[in-house]
């Protein structure tokens, strides 16, 4: 199964765009400070300074000279865009972690840090600050800001998948089927509105099975085949299952004929050779058939158990099998009125040594009489 991702040159599109917005009150209107006060005095030469290397100047004056100023946020958030816009991308990166110290749920704040650790090919710092951004939209968006930007919304968007990405790909990769099973299930309580649940849903049943738990993998198979119809394997499973039990008996043809026709129409799994496709193939159409036939005969649909079992003879090698499905084709036949037909079903049923050898030759010799054939 090929995991779906999202590639670089994606997530640069998102980064190019929140890097496009004027950085001048970029996350939100400047905070209601008193102009008459020596903060307040300051913050309004800031905003009117248009050279960028002075304005720079007076901002490091804020932190530095009103540590306990309520403009202290905007502080950062004007630090974080004039240094990223000076070129200056770790004080950038350190202006912007202070302001997410102050206001967690900054997500445009988040956003850029996330713009600028790229811009300094960190891959590292990218993928940090792509899963914090992913953090901070976590919250963020459950409730948006009325006022949150088109560019910063996607990109939150975006680094929530990505996050979801990475744990999907840890979950669905695991080797130990158990350790598997526990993130795939952990993965699915977190993200319950995710795109993989069907995928999911067929890795635990696999895992089932590679463990060996037949009980869960049938419970798992069970679940599956209820809106599923592209996985022969679980559909034979249950088939099989309640073909011995016998439970359910029109689950049982009716879940074998979708293998059947899934198993015509699916192409050779990657990794497998042709001739163990074959093989498989081959064997999972006879056991459909085998269940088909078999279920239909104890109804005495005739017709339909002939027609399964025909399907099925010409891979059948275990002699016991053999057998039992040439004697019930003899006496489907029978009662069909194929006497011919019945006749040679017998016949090759008491050249196999076993427990319906006497049986079929004592049905023979009935048939043969009933019809004086000699």
């Amino acid at each position: 199964m090929i995991l779906p991702r999202y590639t670089v040159s994606r997530f640069s599109a998102v980064l190019l765009t929140l890097g496009a917005i004027p950085s001048l009150g970029w996350a939100g209107a400047k905070p209601a400070i008193d102009p008459n006060t020596p903060e307040g005095r300051l913050l309004e030469k800031v905003q009117t300074e248009t050279d960028l290397s002075k304005r720079l100047q007076l901002l490091e004056l804020v932190p530095e000279l009103f540590p306990s100023t309520p403009a202290m946020e905007y502080a950062y958030i004007e630090l974080q865009a004039r240094y990223h816009q000076a070129g200056n991308f770790p004080k950038a990166l350190a202006a912007g972690s202070n302001a997410l110290i102050l206001n967690p749920s900054n997500l445009a704040v988040a956003c850029l840090n996330w713009r600028i650790a790229a811009d300094m090919k960190d891959a590292v710092l990218t993928a940090t600050w792509m899963k914090q951004a992913g953090y901070v939209a976590e919250k963020a968006l459950k409730n948006p800001d009325p006022d949150i930007t088109p560019a910063t919304r996607e990109c939150g968007n975006s680094a929530r998948q990505a996050i979801e990405q990475e744990a999907y790909k840890e979950a669905f990769t695991a080797k130990n089927p158990a350790e598997r099973i526990k993130l795939l299930e952990a993965f699915l309580v977190n993200h319950p509105q995710t795109t993989h649940a069907d995928e999911i849903e067929i890795s635990i049943f696999l895992a089932y099975r590679e463990q060996g738990d037949a009980v869960k993998a049938l419970a798992a198979a069970e679940k599956l085949v209820t809106h599923n119809d592209t996985r022969d394997d679980a559909m034979l499973l249950v088939a099989e299952s309640y073909f011995k039990s016998g439970k359910d008996p029109n689950t049982v043809v009716n879940l074998s004929k979708k293998a059947i026709d899934r198993l015509n129409k699916a192409e050779k799994p990657a990794g497998l050779s042709d001739a163990d496709w074959a093989h498989n193939k081959t064997a999972e159409l006879t056991q459909a058939h085998y269940m088909i036939g078999s279920v239909n005969f104890q109804a005495e649909k005739w017709e339909a158990a002939d027609q399964a079992f025909r399907a099925a003879l010409p891979n059948l090698t275990d002699p016991r099998f053999r057998a039992e499905v040439l004697s019930s084709l003899g006496w489907a036949n029978y009662k069909l009125k194929n006497v011919s037909d019945s006749i040679k079903f017998y016949i090759d049923c008491t050249n196999i040594p076993g427990p319906y050898q006497l049986a079929a030759s004592k049905t023979l010799n009935t048939i043969t009489a009933e019809y004086r054939i000699k």
